[in-house]
């Protein structure tokens, strides 16, 4: 899983100027590469707590169904999303999520991926950018870890 991590941030640092990005105003509105699973899938818990343990990396339980890994980009990437979307001079953080939704004994799990930039008010702000390698990365992460695809 820690090869995702850092392609997800090698992808989107080095390629975010050149993509067309959308700014997410609400939740529902974030892409998700959704799978779904018989049982709990509990290795891609695993893998996603193993492969946030770098310096620097955030893992935090947002709620009891969603998992965020947080990565500091680097400098001139934080810069970037800074200037570009009005930011507080607070780091921006680049975060992947996990949520996972059971209904009877099928689960349902979301990944996803966005950069978010606090905002001079306080409130964050989220802002997806397309990386078609990615996606299809978390795809085959999905599918390997036993999920059959819902929507890609």
């Amino acid at each position: 899983m820690r090869p995702l991590i850092a392609c997800f941030a090698v992808a989107l640092c080095a390629c975010a100027p050149q993509y067309v990005e959308t700014v997410v105003t609400d939740e529902q509105d974030l892409p998700v590469r959704r799978a779904s699973f018989t049982a709990n899938p509990e290795t891609l818990d695993e893998a996603m707590r193993a492969s946030c343990a770098a310096p620097g990396d955030e893992l935090r339980e947002v709620s009891g169904s969603v998992i965020q890994c947080r990565i500091l980009p680097p400098p001139d990437f934080a810069a970037f999303l800074v200037l570009r979307y009005d930011g507080a001079l607070e780091a921006p953080a680049l975060v992947l999520q996990k949520e996972t939704d059971q209904k009877d004994e099928t689960y349902t799990v979301g990944l996803s991926f966005f950069a978010e930039v606090t905002q001079k008010s306080g409130n964050p702000r989220r802002i997806y950018f397309k990386l078609l390698g990615l996606d299809k990365m978390m795809d085959r992460l999905l599918i390997s870890t036993g999920g059959m695809p819902e929507d890609f």
